[in-house]
């Protein structure tokens, strides 16, 4: 199925456009806070979703809660407290959370891990579904009990039709993270991958990525073409990645380390480069390369990938 769906549907260079079933559009209220969550900048998220929970905003009570849960014991209750009355209000990834196959769920709230809650996100899902809704179309087909493995598939590449990925990857990374994958799914698998990847995917890029890396390549031209497309797009790996090749790179002078540095900081509050770079002593020096370090951050394309089934951790 999956070597008809890849022939059907040939792809061998990056697409221009990025066309993935992205959860918010810029015109969205939760749009900016989302995005600060994808970028690992937590505190200007919280600052945004607060005000919206405590006006019973159900999706900004599960992004609060997402960003919540693990920071403290005293910070769990809350989190509890604020996936419980997102789910109540309707939203189907706050009822999927209380799942029991939820390894968050079962190491911090145990007590409340019930198959009623993966009940409700089902009937939640199959209600978003009739609008349309990719993810929605996906998880109501693939939660239910007695899904057949042929239905998992044709759901997985449905959503990949639909530019919806993160199933392709998910397949795709169960094959390749194997100990010994057979060659011929492992190659199918790195095609899938390379599907979303033109798409434009940041998970896909990344997942090909550690691909790279777990094959000691490093330094191979793919890994840096997948470089420079993840630093376009966005990935955090990528922004790593930059930040500390430009920290060993001795053909940069110590201004454009500090511009590197302070351009990922600013990006994603990734600070660990600043303390070993020296900023250019002078004032108009500093404010020139404090100002192509925010153009270098500002040129990120402002695009969400994340969804309420993948929060990245902090």
């Amino acid at each position: 199925m999956f070597e008809q769906f890849l022939s059907e549907n040939p792809i061998s260079s990056i697409n221009p456009s990025i066309d993935i079933a992205s959860i918010y559009q810029p015109s969205d209220p939760l749009f900016e806070s989302v995005l600060y969550i994808q970028r690992n900048l937590w505190a200007e998220a919280k600052k945004q979703l607060e005000p919206m929970a405590k006006n019973q905003n159900p999706d900004a009570k599960f992004w609060l809660a997402s960003i919540t849960w693990g920071t403290g014991i005293k910070n769990n209750p809350i989190a509890k407290k604020l996936y419980m009355e997102s789910a109540e209000q309707g939203n189907p990834y706050a009822a999927l959370f209380f799942s029991p196959k939820n390894d968050i769920c079962r190491m911090y709230f145990p007590n409340e891990c019930s198959d009623k809650w993966t009940k409700k996100a089902q009937k939640l899902f199959a209600e978003k579904a009739k609008t349309g809704d990719v993810r929605a179309v996906y998880y109501s087909t693939t939660l239910k009990p007695d899904l057949t493995h042929k239905e998992y598939i044709d759901a997985v590449i449905q959503s990949a039709e639909k530019h919806y990925y993160y199933p392709l990857v998910e397949y795709a990374n169960t094959i390749i993270n194997e100990d010994k994958p057979n060659k011929n799914m492992e190659a199918m698998a790195v095609d899938l991958l390379n599907y979303a990847r033109f798409n434009n995917f940041v998970p896909a890029i990344d997942a090909l990525g550690d691909y790279e890396a777990k094959h000691n390549r490093l330094h191979s031209e793919e890994m840096k073409r997948l470089d420079e497309q993840g630093l376009k797009l966005g990935s955090n790996i990528s922004w790593r990645g930059y930040r500390i090749e430009s920290l060993h790179d001795d053909s940069l002078t110590e201004t454009q380390k500090y511009i590197a540095a302070k351009a990922t900081e600013l990006f994603n509050g990734d600070d660990f480069g600043i303390s070993f770079t020296h900023p250019p002593k002078e004032k108009d020096a500093l404010i020139a390369a404090n100002k192509k370090a925010q153009e270098k951050a500002d040129s990120v394309k402002k695009v969400i990938y994340i969804d309420g089934a993948h929060v990245p951790e902090g």
